[in-house]
C-alpha cells in the first residue's frame, strides 16, 4: 500500500512519492538522524518470501554501495523494518536527461559535456565489475549546478540477482529473470543487440547504450523507435543509425559513436574510459559536417526474414513477460497483448493513453484523499505522480503531440508537461472538465460538466461555447474525427441520450448509437475506415460494460456494419492514434472528482471487522449519515456518466433507496437534524459558493433555503438543539472550522470562524452528544490528528464560541475524515493513517477527558473512507470497494488492436 506523507519507517519520515516502477515504489524522505533528505526505494514485498533471492540481492547491493563517485547517485543502505525492505538512496534534485531531450536536441557542447560525465560514471563502475544494464535518459539526472548523476546504477543486476535461476530456454523478461542465454533485460529503445537477443552481456552493453543516449541528446530523437516494443527490438537488432540526422560535430566524435554502436560486441569499443578521454579531447576541435557514408563501420550482412521473425518472437515474449508475473502466452506478432500490474492500494479513476501510445496517464487517490495524475511509461514500467495535479477532477486528456495533459482542479483548467514540472493556468471553469482534445489549428476543445462543449486557444485564453443544439449542455467526452467532426456522449439529461456526431457549422448533431457511453475515435491502417470505441450495457450506477468497436467512414461519417465486442466487464478504456488500446475492469468511467467518493457497496461491519450485512446495490457513494433513530441512512451518490451527485435516502426495513434531491447541480454533504425529521444538504453552485437547504425526510413539501456560503464550505454537524451548524471552509484553500447560527434571520446567517489558522487545515468537526464539545481533524502539528475543543453557545457578543484549550485524542496520525462520537459520548472513532479504525474511550462528565490510549478495531478496505456508527457503537456503516481484498485488476494492453477485428 502506498505510504502516506508523515509515515515513519525507522528514523526515516516520508515526505511524499517520487515515482514507481518495476523495481519498487520511490519516496522522498527525511533521515531524522543525519538531518538530510534521501530517496527510499521500497522493494516488492514478495522478496521477503524468498530468502535465497533476498540474500543474493543483498550481496549485490553491498557491491553497489561501494561505488563512490561524484557522477553516481549513491546507495546509503539496505534496511529491513517491520517486513518492509528498502534501499536508502541519495536524493538527486533536478530534471532527468529525458526531461531535457523531450524539448529538442541539446547544443553540441552541452551534449558532449553531459556525455563525458556519464562516461566517467560508467568507467568508475566498470572498474569495479559493475554493469549498469539499463542506461537511458530517464536514469540520468541533471543538477542545478550542471553536474550529472547516473541513477539506479547496477540495480537491474541487483534485482536480477534476487530472482531465481531458471532454465536457459525459459521465457524472457525485459526486467530480467537471469543473466543466462535467452534472457532479455533492460529498456527496449536503449538495449544493445545482445540484450535484445537474450545473450550474455558485459560492460560493452553499456557502451552501446551510451552511444544510443548520445545520439538522442544530439538529435532530440530516439535512435531506435517504433509503434511497439516488439518493433523497437527488431530495429535494435537490424537497423543502422541514420547519421545524416546528426549536427556538425568535432573531429572524431562521429567515428567514436560509430564504434560505440557496432551491432557485434566484438567490433565495438571495449572500454568506456577511452570514450571519456576522446570526448574530452574533442571539446576543443572545430565542428565538421557529418559523413553520411561511414568509412569506419564494416558493412553488416542483411538478416534473412527467418532471423528477423525469430527476433520478433523473442521481443513479443519479452514484452509480455514485463507485466505478467508468470510466463506470458505466445501471441501473434501482429497483435501483442499484455497486462500492466498495478501497485496495491492504487485506485484507478481514469486511464488515458497518449496519442503516440508511449505513456499512460491515470488518476489515483493518495492515502490522504487527494486525487492526482500519475504517468507511466509503457516502455520502462516507470511511473510517477505529477505533483502539480493535486485535486484533479473529471476526465483529463492528452494534447495531440503527447507532451501535455490537460486537467481541471479547484475551478481552473490547466495543462502540465507529462514529464513533470509546474502546471500552466489556461482558464477558469465553473465545473469540472470531462474530456477533450487539441486540434491541428491550435484550438483546445473540451467538455465542461453540465455546460457542454467549449473551445479556446490551446495555450489558454477566453473560452467560447460550441453551439450544437438544444442538448448542448449534455455533451461530454468529445473525440475528434478526421475533417473536424466531433463525436460525444449525450448524457442522461439529453432528450434522447446516446452517442452523437456533429460537424460544427454544418448542421445539428445526429445520433450514431443509442448507448450512453464514453466514446473514442481511433484510426486504423486503412485510411477509409476508422473505429468508434464505446461501451454497451453501461449503467448510471457505473456497472461494467462490454467494450465495443464500431467501424465508421471517417470522412463520409456513416457507420459500417455492426459493432464488434472486444472485451467484457470493462469500466475504463483509452486508445492511442498508433494502435494501442488500454482498458481496465476497475475504475470509474468519469470520476466525480471529490475525495472519498468510490465505487463500492454499502456494508455493515462489527467491531472485529466482520461483515454483518450489505446495503442496497453497488454504486458511487460517499458520506453515509445514519438518522438519529438508525432507520435510515442519507448519503451522496454520484452518476458515473453525467457527473452529477445527489443525496439519496435508504430505508433499512424495506430495503429501498429514494433519490432525495432532484436538482441538476451537485447536492452534497447530508447532515441530519437532531429530531430526525429533516436533512440539511448543500448545493454546489457555479463559481465558488454553495447554498444550503433543509428538506423533510418524508420528502413532503419543498426544500427550504437556509443560507449561502461564499467560500463553498461543507457542513459536518448540527448541535443537539438544532441551532448551530459546523462547517469546513473555505474550500479550496487552507480550511478552517466555521459555525453558522440558524437562530439568526436568514439574511444574517453567515459562516463565522470557530477554529482558524493561517496555513493549516482544520476539517470535519462534529458536536458531542451534549453539544458542549466538538471533535475535529487538524494538521497543525505537521501530521493530521484528532482534537476536541469546548463549545460555548452562550458566549457574549465578541467572545469566542470555542474558548478554552484543545485535547489531542488520536496518536500517530489520523485521516481528515475526522472523528465520530458514540451516541452516549463515551467513545470516539476515527481512522488512522494506515487505514485502521481506531476507538478512544472518553468521558463528558464533569468535563471532557480521555480515558485511555487509542485502540485498533480493524483494518478498513481503503484508507480514506467516510463512515458512520450505530448508536451503541457496535456496528459501522461504510462504502467498501467492490472486490476489496482481491487482486487489483491490471491494465490490459493490446498493441495493434485493430488487427484482432479482421
Amino acid at each position: 500500500m502506498p505510504l502516506q506523507t508523515g509515515t515513519r519507517i525507522a528514523h526515516y519520515e516520508i515526505l511524499g512519492p517520487l515515482g514507481a516502477g518495476g523495481m519498487g515504489e520511490v519516496y522522498r524522505a527525511t533521515d531524522t538522524k543525519l538531518k538530510r533528505e534521501v530517496a527510499l526505494k521500497i522493494l516488492p514485498r514478495h522478496f521477503a518470501d524468498q530468502p535465497e533471492r533476498l540474500a543474493r540481492f543483498e550481496q549485490e547491493a553491498v557491491l553497489l554501495a561501494s561505488l563512490n563517485h561524484p557522477h553516481i547517485a549513491a546507495i546509503y543502505g539496505l534496511e529491513h523494518v517491520d517486513d518492509v525492505r528498502f534501499l536508502v538512496l541519495e536524493l538527486v534534485e533536478g530534471p532527468t536527461l529525458a526531461d531535457r531531450v523531450v524539448t529538442g536536441p541539446m547544443p553540441v557542447a552541452e551534449a558532449l559535456k553531459v556525455a563525458g560525465q556519464i562516461a566517467d560514471a560508467l568507467s568508475a563502475a566498470h572498474d569495479k565489475g559493475i554493469v549498469h544494464r539499463d542506461l537511458k535518459p530517464a536514469n540520468v539526472k541533471l543538477t542545478a549546478d550542471g553536474k550529472v548523476k547516473v541513477l539506479d546504477f547496477g540495480l537491474a543486476k541487483a534485482f536480477d540477482a534476487a530472482r531465481s535461476i531458471t532454465a536457459p530456454n525459459a521465457q524472457t523478461d525485459l526486467r530480467g529473470q537471469h543473466t543466462g542465454v535467452g534472457v532479455v533485460m533492460g529498456t527496449a529503445s536503449y538495449m544493445s543487440p545482445e540484450q535484445a537477443e537474450g545473450r550474455v552481456v558485459d560492460k560493452r552493453t553499456d557502451v552501446f547504450s551510451f552511444g544510443v543516449v548520445l545520439y538522442e541528446m544530439l538529435t532530440g530523437k530516439r535512435l531506435f523507435d517504433g509503434k511497439s516494443d516488439a518493433h523497437v527490438l527488431v530495429h535494435v537488432i537490424e537497423q543502422e543509425p541514420d547519421w545524416s540526422k546528426l549536427p556538425p560535430l568535432p573531429s572524431g566524435v562521429q567515428a567514436l559513436m560509430e564504434r560505440c554502436l557496432q551491432k557485434d560486441p566484438a567490433q565495438r569499443l571495449r572500454d568506456i574510459g577511452d570514450v571519456r578521454l576522446l570526448l574530452q579531447a574533442s571539446m576543443t576541435s572545430p565542428l565538421r559536417p557529418i559523413e553520411t557514408t561511414s568509412r569506419h563501420v564494416p558493412s553488416k550482412a542483411r538478416w534473412l526474414w527467418p532471423a528477423v521473425a525469430a527476433a520478433l518472437v523473442v521481443a513479443v515474449l519479452a514484452i509480455g513477460a514485463i507485466f505478467w508475473p508468470q510466463p506470458a502466452p505466445i501471441v501473434a506478432a501482429d497483435a501483442v497483448r499484455f497486462d500492466i500490474a498495478r501497485s496495491p492500494g492504487q485506485t484507478s479513476l481514469f486511464v488515458a493513453i497518449s496519442p503516440d501510445g508511449r505513456r499512460l496517464a491515470f488518476g489515483s487517490v493518495r492515502p490522504d484523499g487527494v486525487t492526482e495524475i500519475w504517468v507511466r511509461s509503457l516502455e520502462t514500467q516507470e511511473a510517477r505522480p505529477l505533483a502539480a495535479t493535486a485535486n484533479v477532477q473529471g476526465a483529463p486528456f492528452w494534447s495531440a503531440d503527447s507532451r501535455y495533459i490537460i486537467f481541471s482542479a479547484d475551478g481552473k483548467i490547466r495543462r502540465v508537461d507529462a514529464s513533470g514540472g509546474p502546471a500552466q493556468l489556461l482558464a477558469d471553469v465553473q465545473n469540472v472538465i470531462v474530456g477533450g482534445f487539441t486540434t491541428d489549428d491550435g484550438r483546445l476543445v473540451y467538455a465542461e460538466g453540465i455546460r457542454g462543449l467549449w473551445q479556446m486557444p490551446s495555450s489558454g485564453g477566453t473560452a467560447t461555447a460550441l453551439d450544437i443544439g438544444p442538448d448542448a449542455a449534455a455533451a461530454l467526452l468529445p473525440t475528434e474525427l478526421p475533417g473536424g467532426s466531433i463525436a460525444y456522449c449525450a448524457c442522461a439529461s439529453a432528450a434522447s441520450p446516446g452517442i452523437y456526431l456533429v460537424t460544427p457549422g454544418a448542421g445539428p448533431p445526429r445520433q450514431l448509437l443509442p448507448d450512453m457511453s464514453p466514446v473514442k475515435y481511433a484510426p486504423s491502417p486503412d485510411p477509409e475506415v476508422g473505429y468508434l470505441l464505446f461501451m454497451r450495457g453501461l449503467t448510471n450506477a457505473n456497472e461494467p460494460g462490454t467494450l465495443m468497436a464500431q467501424r465508421i467512414h471517417p470522412r463520409q461519417l456513416n457507420l459500417i456494419g455492426d459493432p464488434i465486442a472486444i472485451a467484457e466487464n470493462v469500466r475504463v478504456f483509452s486508445a492511442s492514434d498508433t494502435g494501442v488500446l488500454v482498458y481496465s475492469e476497475e475504475g470509474t468511467v468519469v470520476p466525480a472528482g471529490i475525495p472519498g467518493i468510490l465505487q463500492g457497496q454499502l456494508t455493515w461491519f462489527d467491531r472485529a471487522g466482520r461483515i454483518v450485512s450489505t446495503v442496497g446495490e453497488p454504486g458511487l457513494y460517499r458520506i453515509p449519515a445514519l438518522s438519529p433513530d438508525g432507520q435510515l441512512v442519507a448519503l451522496e451518490r454520484a452518476d458515473a456518466v453525467t457527473q452529477n451527485i445527489d443525496v439519496y435516502l435508504f430505508e433499512f426495513a424495506r430495503g429501498i433507496s429514494n433519490r432525495f434531491t432532484l436538482d441538476p447541480t451537485r447536492d452534497v454533504q447530508p447532515v441530519w437534524f437532531p429530531d430526525g425529521a429533516s436533512v440539511l444538504y448543500g448545493r454546489l453552485i457555479q463559481g465558488d459558493r454553495s447554498e444550503w437547504y433543509r428538506r423533510a425526510a418524508n420528502m413532503a413539501g419543498e426544500e427550504e433555503p437556509l443560507f449561502r456560503d461564499s467560500g463553498r464550505g461543507v457542513a459536518s454537524s448540527i448541535s443537539p438543539d438544532g441551532r448551530f451548524v459546523l462547517f469546513t471552509g473555505p474550500l479550496p484553500g487552507p480550511a478552517d472550522i466555521q459555525v453558522v447560527d440558524l437562530a439568526r434571520v436568514r439574511e444574517a446567517r453567515e459562516a463565522l470562524p470557530l477554529v482558524a489558522t493561517p496555513t493549516f487545515n482544520e476539517a470535519n468537526a462534529r458536536f458531542s452528544p451534549d453539544g458542549r464539545w466538538f471533535a475535529y481533524a487538524s494538521n497543525e502539528s505537521g501530521t493530521t490528528e484528532i482534537y476536541v475543543r469546548p463549545f460555548n453557545p452562550d458566549a457574549a457578543a465578541g467572545e469566542s464560541l470555542s474558548a478554552g484549550g484543545r485535547v489531542m485524542v488520536s496518536k500517530g496520525g489520523a485521516t481528515a475524515v475526522g472523528a465520530i462520537w458514540r451516541a452516549d459520548g463515551r467513545e470516539l472513532f476515527y481512522v488512522s493513517n494506515d487505514g485502521t479504525l481506531m476507538v478512544v474511550p472518553v468521558s463528558l462528565e464533569p468535563t471532557f477527558s480521555v480515558g485511555g490510549a487509542p485502540q485498533p478495531l480493524f483494518k478498513l478496505p481503503t484508507t480514506l473512507v467516510f463512515f458512520d456508527v450505530s448508536s451503541d457503537g457496535e456496528q459501522f456503516l461504510m462504502p467498501v470497494p467492490q472486490g476489496a481484498g482481491a487482486a487489483i485488476p491490471p491494465y490490459r494492453v493490446i498493441l495493434n488492436w485493430t488487427s484482432t477485428l479482421d
